[in-house]
Formats: C-alpha cells, structure tokens, sequence
C-alpha cells in the first residue's frame, strides 16, 4: 500500500537550555519558523564491512551524522537572533543587529509531513534533537515584472545524544498522527511551544 509524502507544515526550533547524559534535553521557549516549503534529511552512515571467506560477514553500518537543509518562506530579525545567535546593536544613534564569527545557538527542530497512507491523511511529527543551523548564502534580485520568490535556506548539522540508558545516540525522535492538531501538540509538547503563538 501507498503511503507517499505529500506536504509539509508547522516548523518549529526550542533553544537548548541544558542535557545531561541519559535524560532528554531541556529545551528553552520554542517557536514557529514562519511556514514551512521544504526540508531534505540526509543520513551519514559506516558503511564499514568486515569480509572473511570471500564475504561480507559483519557490517558495522551504524549512523554517524545527521544534516538537514530547510526552506522556510523567511525569518523575522527575531527568527535570526534564536536560530543564529545575531545580537542588537546600539550606540551614538546607530543601531541595528550584528551578524558575526559567533557560533550558532544548538536547539531542537521540528515538523509535520503530511502523507497519504492508501487513500487516508496522516501526519508524522519529525523532532531532530539537537542541531545547529546556518545561512550559508543570501541571494537578492531585482523586481521584473512578476515577483521572483526568494526564500532563505538553512542548511544544520545535528548532533547524537545519550537520553537513556542505553549506549545509542539518539537523533530524531517521530510519531504519527490521524489530526494536523495532534501533531502539533505533540511538538508543542516536546520542543516547548507555547499554543498562544501558533
């Protein structure tokens, strides 16, 4: 049975406050990235095989990294500051907001793909635990004629994290629901969203 992926909604990024070892990380006041155009995940991985007798007899094919490009239709001087860490600026009548050498703040990001499960719509909620974006290029053009839709594109590098007892790094946690509202609450929940912002 079908169950392709046929949207996306409701980005949203929480600040990391604290992680200690075996528990989840506390995440700081979340918010909602503007909407939501489109995310592409790509998985790093071993891929390190060990052969005997002219076979492969043991593979440890375990994942190492995580990076995520995303596409939201824009950021607010306020998105920047928490997903970037920019800062204001004032003095002597000049203010304004610093973009600078300082690194990027880590946080907890999250969305919703719509899908079609045989003919029925699901919603899986997606929460990569820790990660750090960036804005790696900005591109600006002239008006001609009809509006040329330029939106920014964040391009993150996740990080593993022990939240249990058990040896593994964890780097996304999901969950799939029949309602959009299930789905967002869930994220609310987790990443720390307050509902009056979304």
């Amino acid at each position: 049975m079908a169950n392709p992926n046929v949207g996306m909604m409701y980005p949203v990024f929480a600040p990391i406050t604290t992680h200690t070892d075996g528990s989840m990380p506390t995440y700081g006041t979340g918010f909602v990235i503007q909407e939501a155009r489109n995310a592409t995940v790509n998985r790093e991985y071993q891929n390190n095989p060990l052969y005997g007798d002219d076979r492969i007899v043991d593979d440890d094919n375990g994942m190492t990294g995580l990076t995520i490009s995303f596409e939201p239709t824009g950021l607010s001087d306020e998105d920047r500051k928490i997903l970037f860490g920019e800062e204001d600026y004032g003095t002597s009548g000049v203010s304004g907001q610093w973009v600078s050498d300082n690194e990027t703040p880590y946080g907890g990001f999250g969305y919703i793909r719509k899908m079609r499960d045989n003919g029925t719509k699901k919603f899986e909620a997606w929460i990569t635990l820790k990660i750090k974006f960036q804005e790696e290029s900005m591109a600006t053009n002239t008006k001609e004629g009809q509006i040329q839709w330029n939106t920014p594109t964040l391009n993150g590098r996740a990080a593993g994290l022990y939240v249990d007892s058990s040896d593994k790094q964890r780097f996304q946690l999901h969950k799939t629901f029949d309602t959009a509202s299930a789905a967002k609450s869930w994220l609310n929940t987790v990443l720390n969203v307050p509902s009056a912002t979304t």
